[in-house]
């Protein structure tokens, strides 16, 4: 659920980036939310086996391959304030049966966490760490960005801000050729819109979440919104605690309203003005004209002005006041004070073939060849990879061909676990298109030689396009598409 009338508070501070612009950076995913998305895809359902599992791999391979670095997040344990919460979802979900509540939300439960177990298998078979969470998944990737540890959030849930993320992205899809994101970012919540954490938490009890679904009854987004435009430098948190402490409503003394001259808008009638003047125009006799949106300086208006600015504040006191949950402590602990602990660095590890073929026929019963198909650029990426940063590991791949034609380059390769399509099984190397400055990081040696050899070839009047290097093998594997500046190269295993 979230927040509720969150995302339109904060849409004034909403920024759309490139999807490719998230290059480079660490972001922490809610992975419960990618699940549901995947449940309620129609293209999806009934067609498609594990749709969260699919999902789950596809969404993975497209931003590992643009250079994005994921660490996705698992619930825990359930915050005892959202059994309500989840009492209704169980409902919902099973057919409003409420003889054994407890039991249909045990049930609930277990049954996606069973999902989440599946998905971390996969992801165990990918190389992309991930973690557990004390209790929300959104707690933790909140946590996780606060301290540093992640660039940003990817969720769709709102509470991430009362947790205390600084930057949240959301609603990215990659089925344009020009995939989008929109980004939040706290620092701009907080000077644009005067809206501090403090203020965010206050926002979602009245408005409701998860741990107060409702909201406070009679309270609505554009009564809060101009309270918190009055705040006046404190934060709602603050205006709870000083209307706990003043429960008591302080007795004003009523001042009536007199009639007032349709002439002056004085008080007095145009007709005592006309006999005996007006007090406030300094007048004998008749008085002055006003304009229509001057002010009377009456003791009337004075008060009436007072009574409209506080007014606000008044109505959702004494709705708030009201509330049975109200001073809301148990809530507002739930989002200021962290369960989480420090996590050690993050492990990324080479994607295992051999253990997703197995894992992905069982569980979505994809074919070896088409899983050896898909996770191939995987593979490959992550060795070019390891190799342009100089890191310390076992190579799986080791190119044995380049050709350069115009501006494409293949890689070209086999693997001992490799498993060919049906009516291709004699085939024994594998091709692939490759970024040639990735390649050219990984293996300046072998791009080197290739362009000593096509000066030597322009200078004896030949045409070069094809350069074969031999190396020793190790498991072969191809790379990824690119649009330009790509290179073909051959890989060769023992």
């Amino acid at each position: 659920m979230g927040v509720s009338e969150l995302w339109s508070v904060l849409d004034p501070v909403r920024q759309s980036v490139p999807l490719y612009s998230l290059s480079g950076q660490t972001l922490a995913v809610d992975l419960s939310l990618w699940v549901c998305e995947a449940q309620h895809v129609q293209g999806m359902m009934g067609r498609v086996t594990k749709p969260h599992l699919r999902n789950l791999f596809f969404r993975v391979s497209s931003l590992t391959l643009m250079g994005v670095k994921l660490v996705f997040v698992m619930e825990g344990d359930a915050p005892s304030i959202k059994a309500q919460t989840m009492s209704k979802r169980s409902e919902m979900r099973y057919g409003g049966a409420k003889a054994k509540p407890t039991a249909a939300k045990n049930t609930s439960r277990a049954r996606f966490k069973a999902v989440l177990r599946e998905c971390a298998e996969m992801l165990d078979c990918l190389g992309v760490p991930w973690v557990s969470a004390a209790g929300e998944a959104e707690a933790m990737c909140a946590y996780l960005d606060s301290r540093g540890a992640v660039d940003g959030c990817i969720t769709n849930d709102g509470d991430v801000f009362l947790y205390g993320a600084q930057t949240v992205y959301r609603n990215f899809n990659m089925t344009t050729k020009d995939p989008q994101v929109d980004c939040y970012q706290t620092s701009r919540v907080r000077a644009e819109l005067g809206l501090s954490r403090d203020t965010l938490v206050g926002l979602a009890v009245l408005l409701g979440c998860d741990y107060i679904p409702k909201g406070v009854a009679g309270v609505g987004k554009e009564q809060t919104l101009k309270l918190i435009q009055n705040l006046k430098g404190k934060s709602l948190l603050q205006k709870f605690i000083e209307w706990d402490a003043d429960r008591a409503e302080r007795s004003e003394v009523a001042v009536k309203k007199v009639t007032h001259c349709l002439v002056c808008r004085h008080p007095g009638s145009a007709k005592a003005h006309e006999r005996s003047g007006c007090v406030f125009c300094e007048s004998e006799r008749f008085c002055s004209p006003q304009d229509y949106d001057s002010q009377c300086p009456c003791e009337w208006h004075r008060t009436e002005r007072t009574r409209q600015a506080s007014s606000v504040e008044a109505s959702i006191k004494k709705y708030t006041l009201a509330c049975e949950q109200f001073p809301f402590t148990e809530i507002i602990r739930e989002f200021l004070v962290p369960k989480d602990k420090p996590v050690p660095p993050f492990r990324r590890r080479k994607p295992n073939l051999l253990l997703l073929q197995t894992f992905a026929l069982e569980k979505m019963d994809w074919p070896k060849h088409y899983s050896s198909e898909k996770l191939l650029v995987l593979m490959t990426y992550t060795e070019l990879m390891n190799r342009r940063h100089g890191r310390d590991s076992q190579a799986q791949i080791q190119p044995i061909s380049w050709f350069q034609l115009m501006f494409e380059c293949w890689l070209c390769g086999v693997s001992d676990h490799y498993v060919f399509a049906e009516g291709r099984e004699e085939q024994t190397e594998v091709h692939t298109l490759e970024e040639e400055s990735l390649f050219s990081l990984a293996f300046p040696g072998i791009v080197q030689d290739f362009q000593r050899e096509r000066a030597g070839a322009q200078e004896n009047n030949t045409k070069s396009t094809c350069i074969i290097h031999s190396f020793r093998a190790g498991e072969g594997q191809t790379l990824i598409k690119k649009k330009k500046d790509k290179k073909k190269l051959h890989f060769k295993s023992k």
